[in-house]
């Protein structure tokens, strides 16, 4: 799958926290910066283009409907934080920390998510296209009712993931750890997916289904 990877300049502008909160509060766009540090940062209203945030906290930020387009997230903890309807546009996260962060009904597209925990993250009704998952855990996160499209993950663990109304069509998961994930009772979720043979046997089991060996 071909993923569209974050433009950026090749000189970026450092930009601390407080001049980017400047900027915002005047509705203007944050563009080719470069934020570092783990300071809290809290933009209302915030759209950022052609940016590196590294090592940057948002921990408890109210980020509702925020805009990223271009963006590269290095080692960033999202947890607590309030992303419910942002948009996030040709986006890589490499080893960032989103626990129980809110990305409701999000859109997330051409983005790379690399070793990152989400666990306990609510991602419902989210929209994701062309996004890989590549060494995460999302275990006791919230993925019902989202809309898939060309959804890979690799060596992800989803324990305890609650994926109801969420078709999985297309989607491999032979490689993930899954664990007690929340289905509809007809698990029509998983028509389509491709599981391991360990993978299906559980599954089975789940139906009813006695498993001779």
């Amino acid at each position: 799958m071909k993923i569209a990877s974050p433009k950026l300049p090749e000189q970026l502008q450092p930009l601390a926290a407080e001049e980017a909160e400047t900027l915002l509060a005047a509705e203007e766009r944050v563009y080719g910066a470069c934020l570092a540090g783990g300071q809290p940062l809290r933009f209302p209203n915030a759209a950022f283009a052609c940016t590196r945030f590294s090592s940057c906290s948002f921990t408890a930020a109210l980020l509702k409907g925020a805009d990223f387009a271009d963006c590269v997230f290095d080692r960033c903890d999202f947890s607590g934080a309030d992303f419910a309807g942002a948009s996030f546009r040709r986006a890589e996260f490499c080893e960032c920390k989103g626990v129980g962060a809110d990305l409701s009904e999000s859109s997330v597209s051409d983005a790379v998510f690399d070793k990152c925990n989400f666990s306990y993250a609510n991602l419902s009704h989210a929209k994701l296209r062309d996004v890989r998952a590549a060494s995460c855990d999302f275990s006791y996160a919230d993925l019902d009712g989202c809309a898939l499209r060309n959804f890979e993950t690799d060596k992800t663990r989803f324990v305890r993931t609650n994926f109801f109304g969420t078709p999985l069509k297309g989607v491999d998961l032979s490689s993930c750890t899954l664990a007690g994930l929340t289905l509809s009772a007809q698990l029509t979720e998983i028509r389509g997916a491709t599981l391991s043979r360990l993978q299906c046997a559980d599954f089975l089991r789940a139906l009813g289904v006695n498993i001779k060996d």
